[in-house]
């Protein structure tokens, strides 16, 4: 099960939410980036759905120095619920598997403040490359001087964990669709896929490589479609050139893509 199903799936799937939060994502960052000093640091979580990096956060980072913006409303409301010294932004930006009737092209709302540290998790891994790079840029406009933006990716062709499994993310992502489709024809995805730079996974049926793939967007409202997106170390590194990019850390199957303001 994919995370957006815990939003838009079945009651069964939407009832598991409460026990399945990610609370590992400020370990992350904060190995990623160096153990930064994260006191008075005015952080965004873009994308940061109830707020797992606040809430994994031990107090490193205080409450109202917090801002978290989702296309998820009703993430923002739950958020705030726990957290309403934090700022919970709505950001109603379309997004065929999350917020299938949000606004197209909707910018990132201006907040008032530049940011720190910008982090983004497992965010861009569900939107297509257009879209990653105009937000991308959006995100580094708001960083302070000597600020951070820092971003997770998914290279299909990494081995994340060779000592207990050989295969690569991209046949990870196919054995687990599997389970819902037993007739995916996965060794076909995985020769169709080898030496793509990036790809496209739609509702773990259809590959579309160096491409963002396609759907039905009258079905897309009225069903609960999975968009998988996966890059390489090499096509990221290109796609912007002042990036630091580094292996994934604690188990995870996540490179990081980190961006820096000069200050």
């Amino acid at each position: 099960m994919e995370e957006v199903h815990l939003w838009r799936g079945s009651a069964e799937q939407r009832a598991l939410r409460s026990r399945l939060g990610n609370l590992s994502r400020f370990a992350y960052f904060n190995r990623q980036l160096d153990y930064p000093d994260w006191s008075g640091q005015a952080v965004l979580d873009f994308g940061g759905n109830i707020g797992g990096l606040l809430r994994g956060s031990n107090r490193a980072i205080r409450p109202e120095d917090y801002y978290c913006a989702d296309v998820l409303q009703e993430a923002m409301t739950e958020g705030r619920s726990s957290f309403p010294q934090a700022h919970w932004i709505h950001f109603n930006r379309y997004n065929c598997s999350f917020n299938p009737e949000g606004v197209k092209d909707l910018p990132i709302p201006d907040m008032g403040i530049e940011f720190g540290m910008i982090l983004a998790y497992s965010v861009f891994t569900h939107t297509t490359r257009e879209e990653m790079k105009e937000l991308v840029e959006q995100l580094q406009a708001r960083l302070a001087p000597g600020g951070a933006l820092a971003f997770t990716f998914i290279d299909p062709h990494y081995t994340t964990w060779p000592e207990t499994y050989q295969g690569n993310n991209l046949k990870w992502r196919l054995e687990r669709a599997r389970q819902l489709n037993p007739n995916l024809d996965i060794d076909g995805l995985l020769e169709q896929s080898r030496g793509a730079a990036w790809c496209a996974l739609v509702d773990g049926t259809e590959l579309f490589v160096n491409g963002n793939g396609e759907w039905n967007n009258k079905a897309v409202a009225q069903t609960c479609i999975t968009y998988n997106v996966f890059y390489t170390v090499e096509f990221l590194q290109r796609e912007f050139p002042l990036a630091t990019i580094r292996p994934p850390v604690n188990g995870e199957m996540h490179h990081c893509c980190i961006i820096r303001r000069q200050g």
